[in-house]
């Protein structure tokens, strides 16, 4: 990302990237998001270490992720 992010900032085009990776970008001004309308969407998947027991801290952040979803609907697109 920070060579795409850099490309940017030196006017060699624009790019999609996650709103996560250019915060501080936008934060201080070398980049500007523009709104896509409508919204990019993509899909996440909780991934894990193939072993023989699961951890309980990875059923609580699942659970979590699953309640989240449950009580905003529409908020994070589709869960």
């Amino acid at each position: 990302p920070e060579a795409v992010k850099g490309a940017v900032e030196a006017g060699m085009g624009i790019s999609v990237v996650s709103a996560a990776t250019v915060q501080k970008e936008l934060k201080l001004g070398t980049l500007v998001a523009i709104k896509l309308d409508p919204p990019l969407e993509r899909p996440f998947s909780f991934v894990h270490q193939k072993q023989k027991f699961r951890m309980r801290v990875m059923d609580e952040l699942l659970s979590f992720a699953q309640d989240y979803c449950k009580d905003h609907p529409g908020e994070l697109g589709r869960c």
